[in-house]
């Protein structure tokens, strides 16, 4: 997830970081554009985390005990880093 939002951030503040690096705007401001670019990203990529895991949580629940889920996020999780 961090690479996502690091990469949503400079996406977002990549005109201010080009115009710094051209040299037709400021540093300063690229900086703070970058730095709220990455706090949206954060906050927004933890907010739909928390929605998704609102609406699968329920339906786990509905479906017995929910082990099988754990061990499909486990698998999951594994298969993505499995040094973790």
């Amino acid at each position: 997830m961090t690479g996502l939002v690091v990469l949503a951030g400079l996406l977002m503040a990549s005109p201010s970081l080009f115009a710094a690096l051209t040299g037709t705007g400021d540093v300063d401001t690229a900086l703070l554009h970058l730095a709220l670019a990455l706090l949206v990203a954060a906050v927004g990529g933890r907010l739909v985390r928390n929605i998704f895991l609102g609406y699968a949580e329920p339906a786990a629940g509905a479906g017995g005990s929910g082990d099988a889920l754990r061990k499909a996020g486990r698998r999951r999780s594994d298969a993505i880093d499995p040094t973790a």
